[in-house]
């Protein structure tokens, strides 16, 4: 006689079964002997089926029991996925390093340049380079007056040339002639200079310092 459900649980039960396949119940203690089937080995189906580690009898997907000898059934891990191949990625290529452009450089500071020729002598007396203040008179150690153009080998004395007569400076980028406010004073082109008050030059201008007469020269 089969039995269609188990008495434990009331779970269905297939024809044959000898153990609950649910909580694995004895079938045979319920009533007639069925005959066990032949242990057999089957290959797992598609869809998940179990083969019992104990018989080999291959049991229904979710079976907690194997339903031909009553063996625990362990859930066999799924398969795991095949390795998906990613191939890979060449790195970026190095990217130069950004330079930074130079910085602008302050332009450098002017300084007074050109040359004095006296005209009584044609001597050339070079303006003393690096300089934006030059002064022009006659040196005098006993006072510790010491002119960056000293005039006194040239007759400034007798010409009325005074110890700090004059002096060039740069104005605006450009060579200027201020009188110190000499005794004798300093004329431009046959126009008297104010003292303090400088007074662009240009090539070739003639200065009078007291009676000492000179051209002036930008180079």
């Amino acid at each position: 006689m089969s039995i269609s459900t188990c008495p434990s649980c009331n779970s269905p039960v297939p024809p044959g079964s000898i153990f609950c396949d649910n909580c694995g119940y004895d079938l045979r203690s319920a009533g007639p002997t069925p005959q066990p089937m032949a242990p057999s080995y089957q290959a797992p189906q598609a869809g998940g089926d179990l083969a019992c580690p104990a018989c080999g009898h291959v049991n229904v997907a979710g079976s907690a029991f194997c339903e031909n000898c009553g063996s625990q059934v362990s859930q066999m891990p799924a398969p795991a996925p095949a390795p998906v191949y990613t191939p890979p990625v060449a790195p970026p290529p190095p990217q130069p390093i950004p330079v930074p452009p130079p910085m602008p450089q302050p332009p450098a500071a002017g300084f007074v340049t050109g040359r004095l020729i006296i005209q009584s002598t044609n001597a050339s007396l070079p303006i003393p380079q690096g300089k934006q203040v030059v002064v022009l008179g006659r040196e005098d150690p006993v006072s510790g007056i010491f002119p960056d153009i000293d005039l006194d080998p040239y007759g400034a004395q007798e010409e009325g040339v005074g110890r700090k007569h004059a002096q060039l400076v740069l104005q605006g980028g450009r060579v200027c002639i201020e009188d110190l406010d000499s005794v004798n004073g300093t004329v431009l082109n046959k126009q008297r200079v104010p003292p303090h008050q400088p007074q662009p030059l240009n090539e070739g201008d003639e200065l009078r310092l007291g009676k000492m007469v000179m051209v002036y020269h930008s180079s």
